[in-house]
């Protein structure tokens, strides 16, 4: 299944956004009982020898160890749904279903990003993930996996994050601009607590 066209589809890896939610967790991580729902516009940018562009629109859901994410043009229509759980992913693109071994594999076939499945339900939340090694950045970001994050916050909350990894002459960018949130749960905390917690014990990332 050509999805090529649609790599921003598997910016339903997202998930940023991408994402996904850890699943192993350490001091700090992620709860399980924390639900989150995401709404908003997202970009992917790659820099090097093939570089692309995409941008649209997505709405991303978290729960437990599963989630869900639908992505759409800038015009409104639907290019992909995505979903998974502690096992398996898939992709709908509209015309088929195409299943894969794992989130990672999924967000490598759709969007030619790998994006680590155990980080990025942390990350989404502002933070690093513990059970992972990591290095503070400052201002608020960290390193981790390779990967530069970095959370802008409007009214304490989530609005913007960025994720940045330079691999040889290839530099690529999934950004996603939060515009409505959600989140129940026993660990929901606004993405500023979180990280400021994370920050003052982190770990070598050598």
């Amino acid at each position: 299944m050509p999805l090529r066209g649609t790599r921003a589809g598997a910016a339903l890896a997202l998930a940023l956004l991408l994402g996904a939610c850890a699943t192993q967790r350490g001091p700090g991580g992620a709860s399980p009982g924390c639900a989150l729902d995401y709404g908003g516009r997202i970009s992917v940018v790659e820099q090097g020898p093939q570089p692309h562009n995409l941008y649209g629109s997505f709405e991303l859901r978290l729960s437990g160890q599963g989630g869900s994410l639908e992505l759409a043009s800038p015009l409104g229509q639907v290019l992909a749904r995505a979903s998974w759980d502690a096992d398996s992913a898939s992709v709908d693109d509209g015309h088929a279903r195409r299943a894969f071994g794992s989130f990672e594999d999924m967000t490598q076939a759709t969007l030619g990003l790998r994006l680590p499945r155990q980080a990025l339900g942390d990350w989404v939340r502002g933070r690093p993930a513990r059970q992972l090694p990591w290095r503070e950045l400052g201002q608020g970001g960290f390193e981790q996996l390779g990967w530069q994050v970095r959370m802008v916050l409007r009214d304490g909350v989530p609005h913007i994050l960025r994720l940045t990894r330079v691999a040889g002459d290839t530099t690529e960018q999934l950004s996603l601009v939060i515009d409505r949130r959600a989140s129940v749960g026993a660990d929901c905390r606004p993405a500023a607590a979180a990280s400021a917690a994370a920050q003052r014990a982190p770990e070598s990332a050598s």
